[in-house]
């Protein structure tokens, strides 16, 4: 009995590094040695989670790397399972993996993944450094990138499982790149015959969609739908979801999540977020066949000409505060990952291109290109009277917004039934006070249907 148990375990433990070889050998062509790297650059921690230390180093033909050195040598499989999930995701909005790393830095720690570094830290590093979220047109491009990341995976058959801020990284021109993929799966591959996952490990529960909590949930892509509704929340409105429950226990947010309850989108509306989340999976809108993507480009269309200022404010904001730093050390948060940069501009293959939805931004009203979104916001209120007595051209500027997705199908019908513009636009404004959000978009579709107005108003 006991050679038996004793030729089992053998059996087990040669599969177990025959496993190890071949993805070792898969990944072989990247493996990366002492030798590889400068010896005159320190190696600088950059943080540390339950899985291991990152550090940030010199490669002498990469330039600086991040390398993730394993906390427990017995999690290696783990690793190498990452580094292999990375290695088929090659996209520019999902992070890039090098290879594995085998030195002697740390003779205790001889293993870890080398991965591309990511200057900028996190969204969630991002928005801490910033007391509250990134202006809007920085803030809506990664969204875009994020929901075009997450197509991708999904039309690899993959899910993240784990999609929240701290695993978005960001790099020096703040593009984002999906990270930490060591709870993702391949949809199709793990899958027992009924459907569901054998020992899935959880996500994080503020982003954790209703059904999640149920042993041996389901390995579906609606869990990463409903994930990215919360982080497009946590993205506009520069808060972390359920913050009035942190330090309390889990159950609590838990029992919200199954009740229906979600974030305050008093603090940001966009009526994608509301769908992604909804309460169950089948209603949710889905990565693939660009239905997301297609949602949110019409928005983020708005607003792109504004990202080079909106970065710009981003890194004096930083300089102030003397915290760019503390992003550049964050990407071990998620400890993880690392890509390549992404292009300012998107393929145009990945853009739905709605000619009738778009609103130009004229560069022609001065100072308009330097107004920041408290200003856009300040004009808006400022005048009020001006724009219910002189805009003429309400309903275009409701059309504007609905097909932003700022306003809802209702509210667009009730400014629509008013019999004068006067009427029209005051109804229009009780939709505005829902956030500064809605009151910038609806400043940048005025400055395009009403410029006249605008330019009277003290040369804005």
């Amino acid at each position: 009995m006991k050679n038996e148990t004793g030729n089992k375990n053998a059996y087990e433990t040669l599969r177990f590094l025959a496993t190890l070889v071949q993805q070792e050998m898969a990944l072989h062509s990247s493996i990366c040695r002492d030798v590889d790297l400068d010896e005159s650059i320190e190696w600088i921690e950059i943080g540390s989670g339950g899985f291991g230390t990152v550090y940030k180093v010199k490669h002498k033909d990469r330039g600086f790397v991040a390398i993730k050195l394993l906390r427990n040598p017995g999690n290696i499989n783990e690793l190498y399972k990452e580094a292999e999930c990375l290695a088929k995701m090659s996209s520019e909005f999902v992070l890039t993996v090098f290879g594995i790393y085998n030195g002697n830095k740390f003779p205790e720690f001889p293993k870890g993944m080398v991965m591309e570094f990511m200057e900028r830290g996190s969204i969630q590093t991002l928005q801490k450094d910033l007391s509250g979220p990134p202006p809007l047109p920085l803030a809506l491009r990664l969204a875009f990138q994020v929901a075009k990341g997450m197509r991708f995976i999904h039309s690899k058959n993959f899910v993240h499982h784990d999609l929240k801020p701290s695993n978005i990284l960001l790099d020096n021109n703040f593009n984002a790149k999906l990270a930490d993929f060591g709870l993702s799966r391949e949809t199709m591959s793990v899958l027992s015959s009924s459907g569901q996952s054998e020992g899935y490990p959880p996500g994080t529960i503020q982003y954790m969609p209703p059904e999640g909590f149920a042993l041996n949930s389901k390995i579906v892509r609606s869990f990463d739908v409903y994930s990215y509704g919360i982080l497009l929340w946590s993205i506009l409105s520069g808060h972390v979801p359920y913050e009035e429950y942190l330090g309390k226990p889990d159950s609590l947010v838990k029992h919200r999540i199954e009740a229906g309850d979600r974030p305050d989108v008093s603090l940001c509306v966009i009526e994608l977020m509301e769908s992604c989340w909804k309460q169950n999976p089948s209603d949710r809108p889905d990565f693939n066949g660009i239905r997301i993507v297609q949602k949110l480009e019409p928005i983020f269309s708005v607003h792109k000409a504004g990202i080079g200022a909106a970065i710009q404010k981003v890194l004096s904001k930083l300089e102030q505060n003397q915290s760019g730093s503390s992003s550049q050390f964050s990407q071990a948060n998620s400890a993880d990952l690392v890509p390549s940069p992404t292009p300012e501009n998107e393929e145009q293959n990945d853009v739905v291109d709605h000619p009738s939805d778009r609103i130009q931004q004229p560069s022609n009203l001065v100072g308009t290109d330097d107004l920041t979104e408290e200003e856009k916001v300040t004009i808006v209120d400022d005048m009020r009277d001006t724009l219910i007595q002189k805009n003429t051209k309400v309903m275009a500027i409701t059309r504007d917004l609905f097909k932003m997705k700022m306003i809802h199908e209702e509210t667009y019908s009730e400014i629509e039934a008013r019999k004068t513009n006067q009427d029209k636009m005051r109804e229009l404004y009780k939709s505005l006070r829902a956030s500064d959000l809605v009151k910038v978009a609806f400043y940048d579709a005025l400055k395009q249907r009403e410029p006249n107005i605008l330019n009277s108003h003290g040369g804005s």
